[in-house]
């Protein structure tokens, strides 16, 4: 992503958490909102680190003298997550991720991934893409990722997502590299973090790829799989307690759908992801990290799920992904929502 991003919106006059709440998801100023901005004159009414945490801004971001500190504990704190408390790292377990071009040599990566393009000669392989960089941050980073000692393979895919069947044929072909890369290699690559779905009349191939790197011991974890037994979940810190909520999106689309046979006690049944609030690296220089606010998105939940069961390979390497699903289900609740954890899950 451009800096020409601070282009599209205009910031308001008083920056609160308040303004934010109200910009609807999924827009350029929901997902961008302080980043590559310089705020140093601006009224920015923030007065904890909790709260600057639910927004979104990033190293290159100048914020008042007195909110610069904050700002720097909010990036570092971010590189933490809620999942990692087993003191695992995914030593030896090999993870993938197909996405759109990233800057390779980020310090998070660099010397640490391996690097495959899937159409080498494709012309939109040479525009970076904040999407893959986050998801590869938050499952592999080696300060940022659920699973920072894992061994990172990168399926870059073009980044031409103007044609969504187009781009979905992109991933199928990425998939099938992912099986010559297992047919040819001695250490085969064990999770597949693919943050997309794919166009119906493409579903049999995919299901038929997936079905092919699961006999080879390979998960595949896509919007598909993580969507039937998974969703993100809100998570942070108050007066030394952790909390989770629902976001505004999850709460009305349950009201909208409770009544419909079944779609209840599949809610029920969801084991929710702790992944906001945190920091991924950036591409725009190979030190930048951006802070994703509290907004869910599924996108990133999908790698710290496929950073979840890598740690829980390293500690038992012969664990089949159904029976992770089945102790996911099984973790504690908070407020009736079953919440993941990891110790629960490799301890059960």
């Amino acid at each position: 992503m451009s800096k020409n991003v601070t282009s599209f919106f205009d910031l308001p006059s008083c920056i609160t958490t308040e303004y934010y709440d109200s910009v609807p998801p999924f827009t350029v100023e929901s997902n961008w909102q302080l980043c590559y901005r310089d705020l140093s004159d601006r009224d920015v009414r923030i007065e904890s680190e909790a709260e600057l945490s639910e927004l979104c801004f990033n190293t290159e971001t100048v914020f008042p003298n007195k909110l610069q500190a904050m700002a720097e504990q909010v990036i570092q704190s971010g590189k933490n997550n809620a999942l990692n408390n087993s003191g695992l790292t995914g030593k030896g377990i090999k993870v993938a991720v197909i996405v759109r071009p990233i800057n390779r040599d980020h310090v998070e990566f660099k010397n640490r991934i391996e690097y495959i393009e899937v159409f080498p000669d494709h012309p939109d392989n040479s525009f970076p893409d904040f999407h893959g960089m986050t998801c590869a941050g938050f499952l592999s980073g080696s300060s940022c990722g659920v699973a920072p000692g894992s061994e990172l393979v990168y399926f870059a895919i073009p980044n031409k997502t103007d044609d969504p069947e187009t781009y979905y044929e992109f991933q199928l072909e990425a998939m099938q590299k992912v099986v010559e890369y297992n047919r040819n290699c001695n250490s085969p690559i064990r999770v597949v973090s693919l943050s997309a779905p794919f166009s119906k009349n493409q579903k049999d191939e995919r299901n038929s790829l997936a079905d092919q790197l699961l006999e080879a011991g390979c998960v595949l974890i896509d919007a598909e799989s993580f969507g039937r037994d998974f969703q993100g979940i809100d998570c942070f810190k108050k007066r030394d307690r952790i909390f989770f909520e629902l976001n505004k999106w999850q709460v009305e689309n349950y009201e909208r759908n409770k009544e419909r046979p079944g779609f209840a006690d599949y809610f029920r049944s969801l084991c929710f992801v702790p992944s906001t609030r945190r920091t991924s690296p950036g591409n725009e220089t190979n030190s930048e990290y951006i802070h994703w606010s509290k907004a869910i998105s599924e996108s990133w939940s999908i790698p710290h799920l496929a950073g979840a069961f890598a740690l829980c390979l390293e500690a038992e390497p012969n664990l089949r992904y159904d029976e992770f699903v089945r102790r996911c289900k099984t973790c504690p609740k908070h407020d009736g929502l079953t919440i993941l954890d990891l110790k629960f899950v490799i301890h059960e």
